[in-house]
């Protein structure tokens, strides 16, 4: 199964992509249109993101491609198409422009990368930067049913060394914005 999802994700960002616009909507849309491909190649299709979705790493410069430009996209799927009530949550994809061009990048986006989500959906990305997301979700209780988690938390992932998401910390908040 590993060896199909890899195979797939390489078809993925071999894709058409439009060159590197200038404007930071234009570029989130690009960013949203490259990882919506790739979550459908990867996933059992239905994913739709939305430019909002796109969290900044580090922003495009109009640099001749001096710097690399990073950017996190939540979405939600069933990677393999596995069908089981637990199949589907939430997923990280990492995108790039490289050369005017938008790319995945499959060794820094879940599941090859780790993504430790202390809950099966995030809600919504509170903030980012180089090398940190604040996130928001709702967390599982020890009684709750499975389609029914009850604690609202926030939570802060690092990037690790090997460019997985650990989680650093979590606190319970009041509740959680859409």
């Amino acid at each position: 199964m590993k060896l199909a999802v890899v195979l797939v994700a390489g078809l993925a960002i071999s894709l058409d992509a439009s060159a590197a616009p200038r404007s930071e909507i234009d570029i989130k849309r690009g960013v949203a249109d490259v990882v919506e491909r790739y979550a459908n190649a990867v996933s059992c299709g239905g994913v739709s993101i939305k430019p909002e979705d796109v969290l900044t790493l580090s922003a495009y410069q109009d640099d001749g491609g001096l710097a690399l430009s990073k950017y996190a996209v939540l979405w939600h799927g069933d990677l393999g198409c596995m069908e089981g009530s637990g199949a589907e949550m939430t997923r990280l994809s990492i995108a790039t422009i490289n050369t005017g061009q938008y790319v995945v990048q499959p060794e820094l986006s879940s599941p090859v990368a780790a993504f430790d989500s202390p809950v099966r959906f995030v809600s919504r990305g509170v903030s980012s930067d180089a090398d940190a997301l604040v996130l928001e979700g709702i967390e599982y209780a020890p009684n709750d049913p499975r389609s029914a988690p009850s604690i609202p938390v926030r939570f802060t992932l690092r990037m690790d060394a090997k460019g997985g998401w650990r989680l650093v910390d979590k606190i319970r908040i009041a509740t959680t914005k859409p």
